[in-house]
């Protein structure tokens, strides 16, 4: 997102002003030690919507009551401001074009700062406009329905600072990475940044949950009604067997078959076969029915107590075998065997024949002992065998108790019969029985569920595809590729150790690794590197190819196009952290005097060099943007080096814009 910093300033307790005026492109403020310049990139983040005031506590802080940034979003001004004493507020107020002579104490009006939480998610709605990312309702709903961490501008500090500690570190890239949660969110969020998802993506991944979880529903629902069909399927036949016997009828009027195949015709059919015109009272069906049943149920009884007397039988195997391995482990070989010679009470002499039977059955034991401590256990194969016997045992006895009703059906029957009760009435009380049953398989809707079914895959194919167009994985692998190709040129220019020339650096969107890949395909991630100078570069090159593909996204893009590098030469000159010369011609001298007296081989000139060069490619890398997309990231360097003279021909001095902090800071001292 095209972003601008006009102006970073201070409003002191006196109400005097203390601003930073800024320019596109490269700006650098340089200066000595404890001037406040590393403080300008803690002021930005605190006025960025930090929850934590990072400040260097000194003079600025002693002094300060309001901190402000103005800046530019896309041309749509504002000025963003925090005041330490109601740090849970944050400060907000849109311009129509940014005038610094307007900002004052007074200014920082009271109507104007919003809870903290509202201001960050008003100031990220001119980055983003995006309020649900949740892939997953079930997700969501484990959570207590509580929505997922939405992106904020937090996580766009990540890609825009650099701090003093992190420029050169060799173990950290991103700032904020090491909370693992912010780490993680700013990983998972990097989708949104990038433009290669928007809201419609999470409302059709959630659609897609969601009809997807109503299909396996419908699927279940189709499964029970033919599991329940089947099982009314089963209690038809008897009752329609006990329904012709009642009839009398020999032969079956009208198959099984064809009653299921079509339940309501059969009802149709029935209504004229079970009539009182057709009942055959000297029929015995009744009768062979009756000792059918009773045949089929001694048949069933005898399985019965048969699988009784396996699951009894192998019970008493696995107390037989709790048994014999409480006392296996009870068991133990024999430590020592004294062995004596037998010897002759005559002639005294002795015989070996007792010796080498002692030996022997000293080595069966040791042998019989080792066996049964490797004895495998059997127990599981026991149980795993009862527990088939007993569901064979279920299923036998659910079978033997329907063979008991339909056997006592037919002796309520007859008893009936015998107390002077129509036979017509107990074969119309068989065949609403039938009926009923008849009618619940009716019941199964299943040509309904399937349409149902079709029509929802139907919705399910086209969100599908809908979502394949997002195709987020190859998005952040050609996003990856991109960067890696922006880093490849952008890091050539730079002073790498020999053994890293080329570099081939290669980063990842889905892991934020960075390594450099040698020729033998080696990985040599950035702590493995060695050497300051070598972290340093990463960084530049990787932050300068990320800006430059964010840049190039253009509005795309939700990140803004900002960059602070705090301190970045540190690692050519560490002792500059002590820098407190009236210029930086001073400074160098100072340097080149103390490195003499240590006796230290680095030439502090080739040093310079280096930095020249650095803050040349940083000057280059800007104008060459803008020339081709028609905007740079604004790059903003805080550090002491000065009056470097640059290899493109842009004067340092241009870049400075009066930011030269030798003889004064960020905020003079005042009385409390």
């Amino acid at each position: 997102m095209k972003t601008l910093i006009h102006e970073i300033g201070v409003i002191d307790k006196q109400g005097s002003k203390h601003p930073i005026n800024f320019k596109a492109g490269l700006n650098v403020v340089t200066g000595k030690s404890s001037t406040g310049k590393s403080a300008l990139i803690e002021i930005f983040d605190y006025c960025f919507g930090s929850e934590e005031n990072t400040i260097p506590k000194g003079v600025i802080t002693n002094s300060a009551t309001i901190y402000y940034v103005a800046l530019a979003v896309s041309d749509q001004n504002m000025v963003i401001a925090r005041d330490p004493d109601i740090a849970s507020k944050g400060f907000f107020r849109r311009v129509e074009a940014f005038n610094t002579t307007e900002i004052n104490r007074d200014y920082f009006n009271a109507s104007y700062f919003r809870p903290l939480r509202e201001f960050k998610k008003h100031l990220r709605d001119f980055f983003l406009d995006i309020d649900d990312v949740d892939e997953s309702l079930v997700a969501k709903a484990y959570r207590g329905n509580r929505k997922a961490p939405t992106p904020s501008i937090r996580s766009f500090s990540s890609f825009m600072l650099q701090h003093q500690n992190l420029v050169a570190n060799k173990h950290a890239l991103f700032y904020r990475f090491d909370e693992k949660e912010k780490r993680d969110q700013v990983i998972e969020h990097t989708k949104i940044f990038l433009g290669l998802v928007d809201q419609k993506f999470f409302h059709l991944s959630q659609e897609k949950e969601r009809l997807n979880a109503e299909v396996r529903r419908l699927e279940r629902q189709k499964e029970t009604n033919k599991r329940t069909s089947d099982n009314y399927k089963q209690k038809v036949a008897p009752v329609l067997s006990q329904l012709f016997a009642l009839m009398g009828f020999k032969d079956e009027p009208l198959s099984l078959d064809k009653i299921l195949r079509h339940p309501q015709d059969a009802k149709d059919q029935l209504d004229g076969i079970i009539v009182a015109e057709k009942i055959n009272h000297n029929s015995d069906a009744m009768t062979q029915r009756y000792e059918q049943l009773k045949l089929a149920r001694n048949q069933k009884t005898a399985e019965l107590r048969k699988l009784q007397r396996q699951a009894s039988s192998i019970n008493k195997h696995i107390h037989e075998e709790e048994r014999f391995v409480d006392n296996v482990k009870q068991f133990s070989s024999p430590k020592h065997v004294h062995i004596s010679a037998s010897v002759c009470p005559f002639c005294h002499t002795e015989k070996d024949s007792l010796r080498q039977s002692a030996e022997k059955l000293q080595q069966a034991i040791t042998k019989v002992s080792g066996n049964l401590a490797q004895a495998r256990p059997m127990k599981a194969k026991f149980e795993s065998t009862l527990i088939e016997v007993q569901r064979s045992s279920e299923a036998v006895s659910r079978a033997l108790t329907e063979l008991n009703q339909q056997i006592t059906e037919i002796e309520k029957a007859n008893k009936q019969l015998t107390e002077q009760k129509s036979l017509y009435e107990s074969i119309i009380m068989q065949k609403a029985k039938l009926f009923a049953l008849l009618d619940t398989l009716n019941m199964a809707h299943d040509a309904e569920l399937e349409k149902e079914i079709k029509e929802i895959k139907k919705e399910l194919k086209q969100i599908v595809d809908e979502l394949k167009e997002y195709d987020v994985q190859k998005g952040l692998a050609d996003a990856s590729d991109k960067v890696n190709e922006y880093m490849a040129e952008i890091g050539s220019h730079f002073e790498f150790e020999a053994s890293y020339k080329p570099i081939n650096l290669h980063f990842s969107f889905e892991t934020f690794d960075l390594y450099h890949l040698t020729s033998e395909k080696e990985k040599i991630y950035l702590r493995s590197m060695g050497s300051g100078a070598n972290w340093l570069y990463c960084h530049v090159t990787l932050f300068l190819a990320l800006h430059q593909y964010f840049a190039e996204l253009g509005e795309k893009c939700a990140l803004p196009s900002v960059l602070f590098l705090d301190q970045p030469t540190q690692v050519y000159f560490p002792n500059f952290n002590r820098d407190n010369s009236a210029t930086f011609e001073e400074q160098k001298a100072q340097e080149a005097e103390q490195r003499e007296s240590l006796n230290v081989d680095q030439n502090i000139d080739e040093d310079i060099k280096a930095v020249e060069n650095l803050f040349s490619q940083l000057s280059t890398y800007c104008n060459d943007l803008k020339s081709r997309i028609g905007f740079s990231p604004q790059i903003i360097v805080t550090d002491h080096a000065d009056n470097l003279t640059l290899a493109n021909g842009v004067l340092f001095e241009s870049l400075v814009n009066g930011n030269r902090w030798r003889t004064r800071g960020l905020i003079e001292p005042v009385n409390n």
